[in-house]
Formats: structure tokens, C-alpha cells, sequence
């Protein structure tokens, strides 16, 4: 179930940078310039409508979440408190 949630985030990130050929698990999404200022905005909206959660940024470390699919993934996408303490929920 989580790479097919994966793949929808991947999808959406390709679509906003046709430049983009691919993005691993680990490729940082800022680094790389596929996220900037208002792509992680628009993204992180994409986000919480693809997960029924908002997702509050005030900390650091929630946003750190978002530099790799595989943070993502092992953050946000992970059901239950524990993942939800972990990104600031």
C-alpha cells in the first residue's frame, strides 16, 4: 500500500517538473530543486487532501519530513500516533 501511495507522490512531483526524468527513495526533493518555495507548498497541500490529515509545518522537523520519499513515507504516510508525534501531528 505504501508504494502505491509513493508512486501518487511521485507522480504529482513529475508532473510539476517535466525536466525530471525520475525520483528515488532518497533523492532530496530540496537539494534537487524538485521542491521550491511554492512547489513544497502546493505539495504539501497535495498532501495532506492525498492523506485526510493537515499537516502543520511550525516545526522543523515536520518539515524535514518532507526531503525524500522514503521521509515521507516513513513519516507522514505511517498510520498511527507514533508516526504522527514523529512529523509534529
Amino acid at each position: 500500500m505504501d508504494d502505491e501511495r509513493i508512486e501518487e507522490l511521485k507522480s504529482w512531483l513529475l508532473r510539476q517538473r517535466p525536466d525530471v526524468k525520475d525520483i528515488g527513495l532518497d533523492t532530496d526533493l530540496i537539494d534537487n530543486r524538485i521542491l521550491d518555495s511554492v512547489t513544497f507548498v502546493n505539495f504539501v497541500y497535495f498532501v495532506e487532501e492525498f492523506t485526510g490529515r493537515r499537516i502543520p509545518l511550525a516545526s522543523p522537523a515536520a518539515a524535514d519530513s518532507f526531503r525524500t520519499l522514503r521521509r515521507i513515507r516513513n513519516t507522514i504516510l505511517k498510520e498511527g500516533r507514533h508516526a504522527q508525534t514523529r512529523v509534529g501531528l
